[in-house]
């Protein structure tokens, strides 16, 4: 796949999505900011834009100004609770209409996800749009068919140390 500094690139992060593989795949954190600089590259990033959801959580706060820190416009959503416990939180179609309105201003589109509801958006982007489209998410909870639609996919579980914060990679190692 050809990549070269004057693509105009725009990353959209699904944030539970990669919180939730990393926290059940390997007890880990995910490290943002080294995602965001895999996902660019050499080449001009137009928006990377981070999807998250208000939980009321103590820790969020650092959290969310961690994230803007490492360059990404935080879209935020409460958490729904609805009647009987159930709780519900996804951004789906809304960063795939963000990624529909951004694509004439891109020529690559990096989706941050292994959620394979974006399969449709990819193969829009993709024969619609004329957009690159790139997948990174980790490999054992990504889609197959994201993955197969996608013109890249990088597996963030080919590279643990660059991809999950450190301190809780070791705190795994050590209890193997």
């Amino acid at each position: 796949m050809i990549k070269h500094k004057d693509q105009r690139v725009g990353v959209f992060v699904d944030v539970q999505n990669m919180y939730y593989s990393a926290k059940n795949l390997y007890k880990a954190k995910v490290n943002f900011g080294n995602i965001l600089k895999t996902a660019v590259g050499n080449r001009e990033l137009i928006r990377a834009l981070a999807y998250v959801i208000k939980a009321s959580a103590p820790e969020e706060q650092s959290f969310f100004e961690a994230l803007d820190k490492q360059g990404f416009e935080l879209q935020m959503k409460d958490l729904q609770i609805f009647y009987g416990g159930h709780k519900k939180g996804d951004w789906d179609i809304g960063m795939a209409v963000d990624a529909i309105r951004l694509a004439d201003r891109l020529d690559a589109v990096v989706l941050v996800t292994g959620d394979g509801d974006f399969a449709p958006l990819v193969d829009y982007l993709k024969y619609n749009r004329g957009c690159q489209v790139e997948v990174i998410a980790f490999g054992e909870s990504a889609s197959s068919s994201l993955k197969e639609l996608a013109d890249e996919f990088t597996d963030l579980s080919q590279n643990k140390s660059r991809f999950l914060l450190r301190s809780n990679i070791r705190r795994k190692i050590t209890k193997k």
